[in-house]
Formats: C-alpha cells, structure tokens, sequence
C-alpha cells in the first residue's frame, strides 16, 4: 500500500510556515508597558523571580501535544490507539496491568476507565500525583535504568516507547518479565534503530536518547522469558495518526480564532519540526515502529 509521505512532508511543512509566520507577527506587534502602581518611598518593590525560559518552552510543547492526541497521551491516536493495544491483551475487571513508558498514567486512566482493570503506570513524564487518577490507577516514575516493578504482581503488561530516555532492552524487558504472573502477556510498542548512526537533529527536537537497535529486542525477549507471538510493523498506521492529528491542529488555526502569542507558536514549530524528522526517518527505513506481543513462558533467573 501506497504510504502518503509526501502529504505528511507537506502538511507539516504548512504548520512550521504557519508557526514562523505568527511568530514573525509577535515579534511586530507593538506591546504596551505593564502598568505599575506608584510605590511609596519607604516601600521597596517586590521581587518577582523570572520563569526559566526552557520550563515555559516545555510546558507550552507539552500543551500541543495534548491538543493533538489527548491530554497527557503522547501516542498519535491518542485514546483510541491506547485501547487497540490495550485490547490485544486478555483483560478483566479483576486484573492489574502494568502500564510503563511515554504518558502511561494517562494511558493507564483510558484503560482502567475502558476495560475496568487496575493499573499500575509508570510513567516517563509525569511525577506521580501531577494530575487526577481513577481509584483503580497507581502512578510512579519510570527509571528506564531501573524499574521499580512490583515482582509477580501484574497480570499482563503494555509498554509504550519505554525506550525514549535510554535503558537497556534486556534490562527492562527482564524487569517487566519479574513483574508479571505466569502466563502473563506483553505488548510493547517503540521505536527500533536500524543503523548504527542515529539522527542527532531528532533527538535533540524530541529529548530523547536513540532507540535500541531493531537487531537487541528478539535476543532481549527470549533471554526474559518471553515467547513472541507476533511482531508487526506499525509505521503506516503512526504516520495515519500523526497526519490526523496535524490536519486538526492546522484547521484550527486558520480558523483565525484565539491565534498563539510567540512562546506558543515557537512551541508549534519546535513540536511540528520533530515530527517531521521522525516521519522521514521512518520513510528513510533508519529506524521503524513495531509493536511485539510476547508471554511470558519462564521467569528470569
């Protein structure tokens, strides 16, 4: 099947013309001084501390990514992508899911909501108590390089790009094998390298560390325990996602309504650029999204 790169290529080429084009109109517009009440001469003026720049830039990215797939999800796809994973694994209300990677307490909080199961969500995000959870939900901080699973306690477990700030695939994988029951099962759902170089442009415009190389992740399932069912190859669905969610964002903003202030816009653009380079590496064939789905057949020694 015919893959639009090229529409994506342009659509998102429109949103960085789109972003620059308010930002060149910030930066022209005339701004009034704030207005100050007159102090007195015994009465010093208050010291305000300035906000750091790079926590503004980042909270303003966080915020158009909530607009393109949900509040608090990073997945293209949003709610419905989470619940297409989270059906391929066999769920009840009395199972407890182990939920790890970008965005899981959200993630987890569809789930739980959707299919009535407790969620254990180690996210690599959000610090636990940042946002509102269902009872069933527990949150924690992902530690790529040290899981803090509860061992033998989950049913089953979903990894969503777990890999994005490092750790090593058989590290995690052998923590998520110690975290789940007999016969429990796996999905996971990340990025691979398929050279040796990785992008460092992309990297930098999405903070992340390179992904595991394609080659790691079969030997670091089976040294855990697993035994993979399926491994599919999930790029066109991704690129679907992210061509959705971009034509949304661009259409609200010709609409001309509530148009974004200069740190909101650079926002835009820095948000757009990264999912342009991730969408022409994964054209280029230099790294690719798989999805495996394993269960767990041995406990790691």
């Amino acid at each position: 099947m015919a893959r639009p790169w090229a529409a994506e290529d342009s659509l998102l080429r429109r949103v960085v013309a789109t972003g620059a084009r308010l930002l060149r109109a910030g930066d022209a517009a005339p701004r009034a001084p704030p207005a100050q009440a007159p102090l007195s001469p015994s009465v010093e003026a208050p010291t305000v501390p300035k906000p750091d720049p790079e926590i503004l830039r980042a909270q303003a990215r966080a915020a158009w990514s909530d607009r393109l797939w949900g509040d608090g999800l990073a997945l293209p796809g949003g709610a419905e992508e989470v619940l297409r994973l989270a059906a391929l694994l066999p769920l009840t209300a009395a199972d407890t899911l182990l939920v790890a990677g970008q965005g899981a307490q959200a993630a987890g909080a569809v789930v739980a909501g959707a299919r009535g199961c407790f969620v254990a969500a180690h996210d690599l995000r959000d610090a636990p108590g940042r946002r509102v959870l269902p009872k069933r939900v527990t949150a924690s901080t992902l530690l790529p390089d040290a899981p803090g699973f509860r061992a033998a306690y989950h049913q089953h477990a979903l990894l969503l790009e777990p890999f994005r700030q490092g750790g090593a695939p058989d590290r995690l994988l052998r923590a998520s094998a110690g975290a789940l029951r007999d016969g429990g099962e796996l999905v996971v759902l990340d990025l691979v390298a398929c050279d040796q170089h990785a992008d460092v442009r992309w990297l930098t415009a999405e903070g992340r560390r390179p992904p595991p190389a394609e080659s790691a992740m079969p030997d670091a399932l089976e040294k855990s325990g697993f035994r993979v069912h399926v491994v599919e190859d999930a790029g066109a669905r991704h690129q679907r996602a992210v061509l959705l969610g971009w034509s949304a964002v661009l259409e609200a903003l010709g609409s001309g309504a509530a148009r974004p202030g200069p740190l909101v816009a650079g926002a835009l653009v820095a948000e757009a650029e990264a999912w342009l380079l991730r969408l022409r590496l994964l054209r280029d064939g230099r790294i690719r999204l798989l999805r495996w789905h394993a269960t767990l057949v041995r406990r790691p020694t």
